[in-house]
Order: structure tokens, then C-alpha cells, then sequence
């Protein structure tokens, strides 16, 4: 249940250098900045009253103030979204971050409350991200992060590679992590806090951070297929789908 006096933000981290795709955040999707997709989709949620930008780039400051949204210029020092959005989160006095990604263009604010309302049902988290169902073809690709869960929609694992492994033959259900968080503020900020780990090194995922030290990491299923951009090559596929969408 959602505690109406906690304070509640919401931080989309944008940045420009990202080594897959430069300027990502500012890339046109059906003609409107991919960042304008997913602040469009945060402001009209019924649950989020908060809402910042966290950058560390003045092309996306710039083009915060031109459409008036909250932006805050953060470190150049942080190596992922979350220890941006930790930064956020001690400067406004947080007690539980809603961590969005910045290329997640298809998100609705109704799919945003539905993750926010399933997330704020598990009594016992330090971070609970969203998944959502592919086939094994996708599961392939390496840019989706897959998850291995266990009981209690708990994450188990993460990783690049096609997991679980099918060596029996067996039906097989895959999963991909979608950009959405809810974190407590104290367990961000000790996530922040937390130097990387091998595993976050060679497979180039920061929930293994969270996995290989012991966080208590939970599970909410994505009600619709999830379209994010990885790579330039997936805007055409979500821009085919947002048509489909007539959205």
C-alpha cells in the first residue's frame, strides 16, 4: 500500500554519451524527443507529483527549460542511471524513488501507476524493477537484460545472455527487464555507495551489483509488451508500434 506521507519522486536519468546510441534521450520518435515520450507519460500519473530530469548534459537542460520541465544538472561522475537518480534523491529529501528510464518512449502513465500500485504491495524490498514476458528469439538479443525469478517474484539473476539455460529440452518461459524502479531512498543510496562488482564489469548491468550484494531485489510483470530503445535499430520497431497504438 502506498504511504501517502512518504515522500515520493520520480527521476528520469537522461545523458547524452550513452556508448550505444549518442544523444539518445533527444533522438525524434514520430517526430517528439524520446525524453518528451516518457516526461509526458510520468506527468499524467495520478500517484507522482514529483517529477525531475537528471542529467548531466546542457543540451538536455536546455531542452528541459524550453518545455518546462524540472531538471536537475548532476555529477559527470556517476557510472549508471541509479547513482544519478540517488543524487536526486538526497538533494530532495526522498523516502522512495520511482526511477524511469529515459528510453522507454512507450509507457503510459496508467502503466506507470499499475507498476507503482503491484510494487508498493510487496511488503519487504530494497528495489523492485519490472520484467516482462518474450519469446526466445528476443531473448537473444544482447541489449535486453535478462532475469532469472524465484518465489515471491524475487530476482535471482540478471544477465545479457539467454538464461535460463534450456539443457533438458524443456518449455521455457523468458523474461527481460523493463526500465521502471521503485527504490527506497536508503537502499539507493547504499547501492550508490557500493563499489561495482565483476559481474556488474563483464556483463555491463548494474542490478548485479544489487544481486552480488545482497539486496533485496522484487518483481512486478509488465501488463503490456514493453518497448524500449537500446540501439538507433529500435526506434523503427517502436515507432511501428506506437502507430499500431494510434497514440
Amino acid at each position: 500500500m502506498i504511504d501517502k506521507n512518504k515522500k515520493i519522486i520520480a527521476v528520469i536519468p537522461a545523458r547524452m554519451a550513452s556508448s550505444r546510441f549518442y544523444g539518445k534521450p533527444l533522438v525524434k520518435i514520430l517526430g517528439k524527443e524520446m525524453l518528451q515520450w516518457v516526461y509526458e507519460a510520468c506527468a499524467g500519473s495520478k500517484i507522482l507529483k514529483e517529477i525531475y530530469v537528471a542529467t548531466d548534459h546542457e543540451d538536455i537542460e536546455k531542452f528541459c527549460k524550453a518545455k518546462g520541465i524540472r531538471c536537475l544538472m548532476t555529477s559527470t561522475q556517476h557510472k549508471n542511471c541509479s547513482e544519478r537518480s540517488n543524487e536526486v534523491s538526497i538533494r530532495m529529501g526522498a523516502d522512495y524513488v520511482s526511477e524511469i528510464q529515459g528510453d522507454e518512449p512507450a509507457l503510459l502513465a496508467s502503466d506507470i501507476d499499475a507498476f507503482l500500485e503491484a510494487a508498493f504491495a510487496h511488503q519487504d524490498f530494497d528495489v523492485v524493477t519490472q520484467y516482462a514476458e518474450i519469446p526466445l528469439e528476443e531473448a537473444k538479443y544482447p541489449h535486453n537484460v535478462k532475469i532469472v525469478k524465484g518465489p515471491g517474484e524475487r530476482a535471482l539473476f540478471f544477465s545479457r545472455s539467454v538464461i535460463p539455460y534450456n539443457f533438458k529440452d524443456r518449455e521455457v518461459k523468458y523474461y527481460k527487464q523493463v526500465g521502471l524502479y521503485l527504490w527506497k531512498a536508503d537502499a539507493i543510496r547504499r547501492f550508490s555507495e557500493t563499489p561495482k562488482c565483476e559481474l556488474e564489469y563483464i556483463e555491463d548491468t548494474h542490478m548485479l551489483r544489487l544481486i552480488n550484494d545482497g539486496f533485496n531485489v522484487r518483481l512486478v510483470k509488465a501488463l503490456v509488451t514493453a518497448y524500449g530503445v537500446d540501439v538507433p535499430e529500435d526506434v523503427p520497431t517502436v515507432e511501428g508500434y506506437l502507430k499500431k497504438r494510434k497514440i
